[in-house]
């Protein structure tokens, strides 16, 4: 870790850990807030050792590697914060590596407890407001989170380190919770600034922050009319989807509980295992692999919103 300089605070700080994700919604609520707050660097992680780069960007002809990921450390006093970013997810022990040098980071400035956010899919218009989950690693937190009204995940499953991290951190008596935020399945590779937005308003009212949230407000109005377009092309692609009125549909599927496995959502799990599959396939052509990728789309009934990029996958250069 490259140091910047040593912090100390008059009393423990709050925790806040942000990575790419679905929606973009995690690291995009955290920078908001950091930002926000005018939080100030202190340090910064090497990322050398944990990426390898798998392409190269072209500009006019010449090929370069892409930038190094970063991953890095803020701070502000009073109120005392502190913010983890990074702009890559990594896997396996390279991610636990990370996830342990933000608890090492944690303890040593005495964050009695830290934050992460994670998308949480469903078949859902943009017209529909983010509803909000927590999932936490220890009973007390989790009744302290409900008791803002904040509805527990039941079931599933976390991917990446948003969710690692909770598991980690659990096992160092540290306490750690996810914000998940509801999305629209289909924006799943796409930046859903009202996710971020709900992420934002939920952390500053359990942590008693004053945030400004306008900025993300006007974010989120100025992506309406791209979500409103595709939802207008996937009116013929999913009938059954916008058979109703968006935020009837919606309310129904809120009255079920968020842990039962049903055909009108798919768990973030599946969004992530969809990602990794394509992510294989665009490096590797692999029969059986695209097959599995082919039945898992079918299976959730995504195929058409897919099609193409499936279909990408295999066009001869």
């Amino acid at each position: 870790m490259r140091k910047i300089e040593n912090i100390n605070f008059n009393s423990p700080p709050i925790m806040f850990a942000a990575w790419p994700g679905m929606g973009n919604v995690a690291l995009m609520a955290m920078d908001y807030l950091r930002r926000t707050v005018d939080a100030r660097l202190f340090a910064e992680l090497d990322m050398e050792p944990f990426y390898v780069p798998e392409e190269v960007v072209v500009n006019e002809g010449i090929a370069s590697f892409p930038e190094l990921p970063r991953s890095f450390f803020h701070e502000q006093h009073e109120p005392n914060l502190v913010f983890f970013e990074s702009t890559i997810q990594t896997e396996g022990q390279d991610a636990v590596t990370i996830a342990q040098t933000v608890l090492e980071v944690a303890k040593k400035l005495k964050a009695p407890r830290i934050y992460t956010a994670a998308a949480l899919p469903l078949a859902m218009s943009y017209k529909a407001d983010s509803e909000i989950y927590v999932a936490a690693n220890q009973r007390y937190f989790l009744k302290e989170l409900e008791s803002y009204g904040i509805m527990p995940l039941n079931e599933g499953y976390i991917s990446g380190l948003s969710g690692l991290l909770l598991g980690i951190a659990a096992s160092q008596n540290i306490e750690a919770a996810c914000i998940l935020a509801t999305i629209p399945t289909y924006a799943a590779a796409m930046a859903y600034p009202k996710g971020s937005l709900a992420i934002v308003k939920c952390l500053a009212r359990i942590n008693d922050l004053d945030i400004d949230t306008s900025e993300l407000e006007k974010g989120v109005a100025e992506s309406e009319e791209s979500f409103a377009e595709i939802e207008e092309r996937l009116r013929n692609v999913l009938p059954m989807l916008l058979e109703q009125e968006e935020q009837d549909l919606f309310e129904e599927q809120q009255m079920s509980a968020p842990s039962e496995m049903k055909d009108d959502k798919v768990p973030e799990y599946v969004m992530a295992r969809i990602e990794r599959l394509f992510k294989e396939l665009s490096q590797k052509k692999d029969k059986d692999r695209a097959m599995e990728l082919k039945a898992e789309l079918d299976k959730w009934g995504l195929y058409e919103i897919y099609e193409k990029r499936f279909l990408n996958l295999f066009k001869k250069p």
